[in-house]
């Protein structure tokens, strides 16, 4: 690994460990759709702006990608997209650890789901590692910070699992089909339609581009997700993106365990290092 290379990975470390609490004030003071609104508003105006560079990977394939059956799965991808941001913060505002630690089950479950569908051929240890992190869940339901959350909170954090795993499923049978930049055009419109759909007022626009704590949080969740895409297409592979992304949890529990009084910092490292020990099998190994 190149010192550049390492250079963006701690930066999608870095970009990873700042999301959840760029979002955390959205989920204390404004309404959960709020969140799904200004985070696939800014999508769309980052994609507009890099239009003029990146368009032609959709517009050279303008008649084959727009008749893809496979758009469908990103128009779906934005629907639960909606649901996924709205589910996050209502966890994220209650738990912030919480609302970073179900990403590795979701990792877990994602690999699995793909072994099964997709053959991807999961050696013996990871699905011991899979298994590990349905045994990990559960304790930190019951002795992590996640004991905390509401009844209905401890449903959304099980609903965000499935759907993170869903993610990759669609990932994996969309982008080979119509390319990363229509999935993340299509999956970002429909997000917003969902929005629409689901009631917003002017004064919600208003906010999302007035308001300097979410025109800093979806500005900065729209430009880092084209840094994260950037990075697995032409900087790293992407094994080492999803590496590098997953260091984060573990640096989130523990600064959510000072700044949050979430448990006692010895307890978030237990649960993010084993988490981390856990993942580390199912990314890099192939």
């Amino acid at each position: 690994m190149t010192n550049f290379q390492l250079f963006i990975g701690l930066l999608l470390t870095l970009t990873m460990i700042m999301r959840p609490f760029l979002y955390k004030p959205a989920a204390e003071h404004f309404p959960l759709n709020l969140s799904s609104l200004f985070t696939s508003t800014w999508l769309i105006v980052c994609l507009a702006i890099s239009f003029p560079w990146l368009g032609h990977l959709y517009t050279d394939r303008f008649i084959e990608i727009s008749t893809s059956p496979y758009l469908l799965l990103s128009a779906l991808k934005g629907i639960l997209l909606w649901v996924s941001v709205k589910l996050q913060q209502s966890i994220n505002k209650q738990s912030t650890s919480s609302s970073a630690f179900y990403t590795f089950v979701s990792l877990a479950l994602s690999s699995l789901v793909n072994n099964i569908f997709f053959n991807e051929g999961l050696k013996l240890f990871q699905i011991f590692c899979i298994c590990g992190f349905g045994v990990l869940g559960i304790t930190f339901i019951i002795m992590g910070d996640a004991k905390r959350l509401s009844a209905k909170n401890k449903i959304a954090f099980f609903a965000a699992i499935i759907i993170g795993a869903l993610f990759s499923v669609q990932d994996h049978l969309a982008i080979p089909q119509v390319g990363w930049y229509a999935h993340l055009l299509y999956s970002s419109i429909f997000m917003f339609l969902t929005c629409l759909i689901a009631k917003v007022s002017k004064n919600d626009f208003i906010i999302i581009f007035k308001n300097k704590t979410i025109v800093t949080a979806g500005a900065f969740f729209g430009v880092t997700e084209f840094l994260i895409i950037y990075a697995s297409i032409n900087i790293l592979p992407v094994t080492f993106v999803s590496m590098f992304m997953r260091l984060a949890t573990p640096i989130v529990m523990l600064v959510s365990a000072f700044k949050y009084k979430e448990q006692s910092w010895k307890n978030q490292l237990i649960f993010g290092v084993i988490s981390l020990a856990l993942a580390l099998p199912l990314i890099l190994i192939k």
